[in-house]
């Protein structure tokens, strides 16, 4: 766009790819808020910009769909400061409404732009402001004034002193507050007829940050474990972070943001977590499906490239002489999982196999192998995520699958503290193989997944086994002893382990620390937790009754209602157990009108009745 290359990621708005906006915003420099001109700010909204928030990402906001019936430009601002707590500053004003909805008033330039319909807005004519319309301006300007003088001495001096502030000034000083994540400039049109787009690119290049704003990257040196700062500079050592993978017939991709250095067809890397080495075939500028083969990419670009061996998502590339590892990509915890069956013995093998490329393009997704049933047991975000993935198999993968109804992904936890033992002793192979470990489960309320500690040392046990015992713990949690589920918001304790020279083996400690755990569970207290989701139903006023009843014989907690035009808000909690499929249930009971939208929010121990289920 003019001098500037600018790297557009479009995110899903919904939140069960939630993982693509998360690992989106951990390597771009700036992002675009899209909210309706009709909807405004909606749940998914809210949950993006917190996640741009925990960031630290400025941001631009595009009020899109000004040319539907109802769109109301002014009513979405106020909406971004109630829900979202942002400070929207207008850098625009829609010129008419609806249908005549045509045109865009600079409050900058103070200049209307007018985007030639003929052309689907690729032409752009410039005129003065018309006098009927002159007095908003002004009025809006003097608020744009207001909001973003402080950020720049030249434009508070000007300011102050009742003086014109040149447009090139009040663009530094916008730039500035948006830089410091003080304001959030808002721009509007309408997309599909290319209404206020090139006023949108210009502010992308006036307004968010280029790579090399950002002066340095924080990582961890991998031999030192000292915090080390990398400059973001063509001239420093090659460094990347690899947030995307796609599996792709002619080479699976890896998507790449460089930090540092230079990076080129042929080059030999460092997968810096897993000490492997790694050699770049091909590098490609991708445009959608397209691609565009280069020989070289540098500082600030974002890229593909093929012929990664070992690396997924969240890993760190480096110049094997200067290895640095990056803050690893984290992504929320499974929510429901359905079974699924092959057609036939000879399908097997290849939906593992299919299943095990899904999982590692989106590390949202898991597969287990239930030991009881012997069904692959896939989980996700939510009912549309599993449909897409069923939909993938069959389209990418050509594997067709029998598929179960979709479940909740129950959890469990212990309400005190326990202790116990596990002693491995058997002849495998005429060789003896021996193991003793103890540990201890603690309820730790503030772990989201359950933490393991080991105070094992090198005296009690050589240090080449203790990779072992802690596999051992972590597999039993994963497993979650007689109830199947996996154990969370608890810290397990490797107290101690015994070893016996020449019979003890990693195997015999895997097994010991395994069974240490499930006889420290078959004492415990245990509590199944369920997931509680944050819901937002939007439903027309004549149906808002029979919606809330519904909602409360579904166990929901109604935070808040409101009235968005002529459709009544409820938001509030509910366990997704009690809501599954309910899409379906609010179109018949609103004659279609009626949407939810949902998120994870926590999880909740289940009531007593709902316990009893699980009593074994």
């Amino acid at each position: 766009w003019g001098e500037y290359r600018i790297n557009l990621i479009d995110t899903p708005g919904h939140v069960d790819f939630t993982a693509e906006v998360e690992r989106s915003l951990r390597v771009l420099d700036g992002a675009i808020g899209v909210f309706c001109g009709v909807g405004g700010v909606e749940a998914q909204s809210e949950t993006v910009w917190r996640q741009a928030d925990k960031y630290k990402v400025p941001r631009l906001a595009f009020v899109n769909k000004l040319d539907r019936v109802g769109a109301d430009f002014y009513r979405v601002l106020g909406s971004m400061r109630r829900r979202l707590g942002a400070n929207p500053v207008p850098v625009q004003i829609p010129c008419g409404a609806e249908k005549n909805f045509l045109a865009v008033i600079d409050l900058i330039e103070k200049k209307l732009l007018v985007f030639d319909q003929e052309s689907m807005g690729s032409k752009v004519e410039c005129h003065e402001v018309p006098p009927e319309q002159a007095v908003e301006m002004e009025e809006w300007r003097e608020k744009l004034l207001d909001a973003v003088a402080e950020f720049d001495d030249q434009a508070l001096a000007l300011f102050l002193d009742g003086q014109e502030i040149p447009a090139p000034v009040l663009r530094r000083a916008i730039r500035q507050g948006t830089l410091a994540l003080k304001i959030t400039p808002v721009f509007g049109g309408a997309a599909l007829r290319n209404i206020g787009i090139q006023p949108l690119l210009d502010g992308v290049t006036y307004y968010l940050p280029a790579p090399e704003n950002n002066k340095a990257v924080n990582g961890i040196h991998p031999n030192s474990h000292q915090r080390v700062e990398r400059p973001l500079s063509p001239k420093a050592p090659f460094l990347a972070l690899a947030f995307k993978s796609a599996t792709d017939p002619h080479g699976d991709l890896t998507y790449l943001r460089i930090y540092s250095g230079r990076l080129n067809v042929g080059m030999q890397i460092l997968n810096v977590g897993k000490e492997s080495r790694e050699r770049i075939q091909k590098i490609f500028l991708m445009h959608a499906n397209e691609r565009q083969a280069v020989e070289s990419a540098s500082a600030g670009e974002i890229v593909a490239v093929v012929g990664l061996k070992h690396t997924i998502t969240g890993d760190s590339l480096a110049d094997p002489h200067h290895p640095l590892l990056l803050e690893a990509l984290r992504f929320p915890d499974t929510v429901i999982s359905m079974a699924m069956e092959p057609k036939s013995i000879a399908d097997r093998d290849r939906l593992v196999a299919a299943l095990s490329k899904l999982t590692r393009d989106d590390p949202t997704l898991q597969w287990k192998s239930d030991r009881e049933t012997g069904q692959l047991v896939v989980s996700g975000m939510g009912e549309l995520h599993l449909e897409i993935v069923k939909d993938l198999l069959l389209r990418e993968f050509h594997v067709e699958a029998r598929v179960g109804t979709p479940r909740v992904a129950y959890r469990q936890t212990i309400t005190q503290a326990e202790k116990g033992e596990g002693h491995f002793e058997r002849q495998i192979g005429g060789k003896m193989h021996f193991a003793r470990v103890w540990v201890q489960l603690l309820p730790e309320e503030r772990a989201e997944k359950a933490v393991v500690e080991s105070r094992v040392t090198r005296d009690m046990v050589p240090l080449e086994f203790h990779g072992a015992i802690e596999e051992g713990v972590r597999g039993a949690i994963e497993s979650g002893g007689a109830l199947g589920f996996p154990i969370i918001k608890v810290r397990i304790i490797i107290g101690k382990a015994e070893h016996r020279q020449g019979e003890s083996s990693s195997i015999a400690y895997a097994a010991a620390g395994s069974e240490a755990v499930q006889k420290a569970l078959e004492k415990a207290v245990v509590v199944v937790l369920w997931p509680i989701m944050r819901f937002e139903t939007q439903t027309p006023e004549a149906y808002y009754g029979g919606i809330v009843n519904d909602l409360n014989k579904r166990r929901a907690v109604i935070r808040e209602t409101g009235l968005q035009g002529e459709m009544r808000l409820i938001r509030g909690l509910v366990p997704l157990a009690e809501v599954f499929g309910y899409t379906t249930v609010l179109r018949s009971l609103t004659q279609g009108r009626g949407s939810i939208s949902m998120e994870p929010e926590s999880y909740a121990p289940v009531p007593p009745e709902v316990a009893e289920r699980f009593r074994i």
